[in-house]
């Protein structure tokens, strides 16, 4: 059993990276983001969320995403 870096619990890593790939249909990788295998997936998959919309703002942003004011508003 391997400890979350994040919340501190206790998990499974082959059913996080199990779990993590399923959500995000492989990808991005469980094993590309979190190389130290460290993150269990109720921390690591909301953090990959966040991070994927934080990209899509800085590419509304730059002028390389449309801008959608829906996704805005529900995900910044």
């Amino acid at each position: 059993m391997a400890i979350c870096c994040m919340c501190g619990k206790r998990f499974n890593l082959a059913k996080t990276r199990q779990e993590y790939n399923d959500e995000f249909a492989g990808d991005p990788d469980y094993d590309e983001i979190y190389e130290d295998g460290n993150v269990c997936a109720d921390c690591a998959i909301p953090d990959s969320h966040s991070n994927m919309a934080i990209g899509m703002a800085i590419d509304m942003v730059n002028g390389d995403e449309d801008y959608d004011d829906d996704f805005v508003q529900k995900c910044l």
